[in-house]
């Protein structure tokens, strides 16, 4: 567990952008404010009504599915105090001018890196029952922290990729306990009723992955140790889908209907893609090896994951082949939708998948170690530098993205040679620099500058003399702000706390 801590520390130090969090809140455009409204119309007691709320998609409501907002609320809520004691515009209505950089915003940031941590300690306690806590350590740093999903966590929180990442592992852990115990960890009708809670989430979430909130349910009220009649299977239905209706009812529909707009009225329009069978088996192919966002060079250790489901001996495997069904539903839309989606690698996909990959990952390198010993730590090191690469270059000069045409006549944004630039950068000294530079060492050689010219001592160094001139002139004259020092600081040591919790509550279970 310490190293996945300590890793998730590191994706943090080296992806925030504490001067983002500064200049612009580490904001984004257009969905992020979707994302944002659905979280603030309910923190401040707005639900339904969307009147106070500002988005840029739709003028009715937000565009954005609710769930990661219902998430997200309670830290917006918690921090929006604080908005209230700085007597902030925000409470009344939130616009263009006072959500970005304030508190009420990093409630959702913070609330991105908490389900990202927690869902990362709860892969690996799933998976260390299974395989123990090396391999399992392994698996979820292979399989997660190295393969762009921090950069939802510390880049672009606001969104929804980690909600949907962190309401998956919640139910891959809960299947995985469920299964060892024989069924019996999930038999109170209690933890029926909080399966269709969790079920409505993911909806909620995503609507892509109704599947999941279908599939899901069904392992779980299929799996009953004792009792397999049909009164009782009723029973356990209703549980499920009366909490999962009514959820669905209050937070979709009843919005929906008192704002008087249907989002994605059209989204089924994206999919239905009218070309040539040779077009779409190009498009297939590209999704595994292109060289803008191919899995082969974004996600290898995913494919690795998908060899060891179908071909590594393990435990409840075809229930488990049985869960990961949905994602064919996931799979068609990046097929289809003829885009990455516009952001960092296949985002529509990864998500969801990499939960229920962490399992056969760790089952495959427990058969290598069983094989080749130590050789596949070196190897996993080789391919790993590709996805790491790949994650940490992101957004650096030359390797931003641009909107350009994709595949079936689609525009989005991307970058072609995306792949190929990353290695450009990476051997090329002077541009590598600026790619480690960037994040934590820059706001500590920030902070270290505005130290000793308060105390009024020497305070430029050998890195100054490196940093082109908008960068020198950045630190001279960029003003100190406390607040965002103390947000950089919760970032940083929240997955150190969020772990010592952690340990904490495994410890009272055992």
């Amino acid at each position: 567990m310490k190293k996945i801590v300590f890793t998730i520390f590191l994706a943090a130090f080296f992806l925030l952008r504490p001067f983002s969090l500064q200049d612009t809140g580490g904001w984004y455009p257009n969905d992020d404010y979707d994302y944002f409204a659905q979280a603030s119309f309910l923190s401040f007691g707005q639900f339904p009504s969307y009147k106070n709320e500002f988005f840029t998609n739709l003028k009715e409501g937000p565009m954005g599915a609710i769930g990661s907002g219902m998430l997200a609320a309670p830290f917006v809520f918690m921090f929006s105090l604080l908005d209230r004691v700085e007597h902030s515009s925000i409470v009344e209505q939130r616009t263009v001018d006072n959500v970005p950089k304030s508190w009420s915003q990093f409630g959702f940031i913070f609330a991105s890196i908490f389900y990202f941590s927690v869902a990362c300690l709860l892969l690996f306690r799933g998976a260390a029952l299974l395989v123990g806590p090396v391999f399992a350590s392994w698996a979820v740093i292979l399989m997660v922290i190295c393969q762009g999903m921090p950069l939802f966590a510390f880049r672009r929180p606001i969104f929804s990729q980690i909600p949907e990442f962190f309401l998956q592992s919640v139910f891959v852990y809960l299947f995985i306990r469920n299964e060892v115990s024989c069924g019996a960890f999930i038999r109170k009708w209690w933890t029926y009723v909080l399966l269709g809670i969790g079920a409505a989430l993911i909806f909620l979430t995503r609507n892509n992955n109704i599947m999941f909130a279908l599939i899901w349910p069904l392992l779980f009220i299929g799996r009953y140790v004792e009792d397999r009649g049909l009164h009782r299977f009723l029973r356990r239905l209703c549980c499920v889908f009366i909490p999962f209706i009514l959820m669905v009812m209050i937070f979709k529909i009843l919005p929906e209907a008192y704002n008087h707009y249907t989002p994605y009225s059209n989204a089924f329009g994206n999919m239905l893609v009218g070309a040539p069978w040779q077009d779409i088996l190009q498009r297939l192919v590209h999704i595994f090896i292109g060289i803008d966002w191919g899995l082969i060079f974004t996600a290898p250790f995913f494919i690795f994951g998908l060899l060891g489901l179908f071909f590594i001996k393990m435990p409840f495997k075809r229930r488990l082949l049985f869960a990961s069904t949905p994602l064919l539903v996931n799979f068609f839309v990046i097929v289809f939708f003829g885009s990455q989606g516009g952001w960092y690698g296949y985002r529509y996909f990864i998500a969801s998948a990499f939960p229920l990959f962490v399992i056969p990952l760790a089952f495959l390198l427990q058969w290598l170690d069983e094989r080749v010993g130590i050789w596949w730590k070196w190897g996993s090191l080789l391919i790993l530098l590709m996805p790491l690469m790949s994650m940490w270059c992101f957004e650096h000069p030359g390797l931003y993205l641009g909107v350009i045409q994709q595949s079936f006549g689609r525009s989005d944004y991307g970058h072609a040679t995306y792949q190929g630039v990353v290695w450009q950068t990476v051997t090329t000294p002077s541009k590598f620099f600026w790619v480690i530079y960037q994040g934590g060492i820059s706001y500590l050689h920030y902070l270290y500058y505005i130290i000793n010219h308060h105390f009024g001592f020497p305070a430029k160094t050998w890195i100054y003399n490196f940093l082109p001139i908008d960068k020198k002139i950045n630190l001279v004259l960029l003003p100190f702000e406390i607040k965002i020092l103390v947000r950089t600081t919760i970032i940083y040591l929240m997955p150190f706390g969020i772990g010592w919790i952690f340990r904490k509550w495994t410890s009272a279970l055992k």
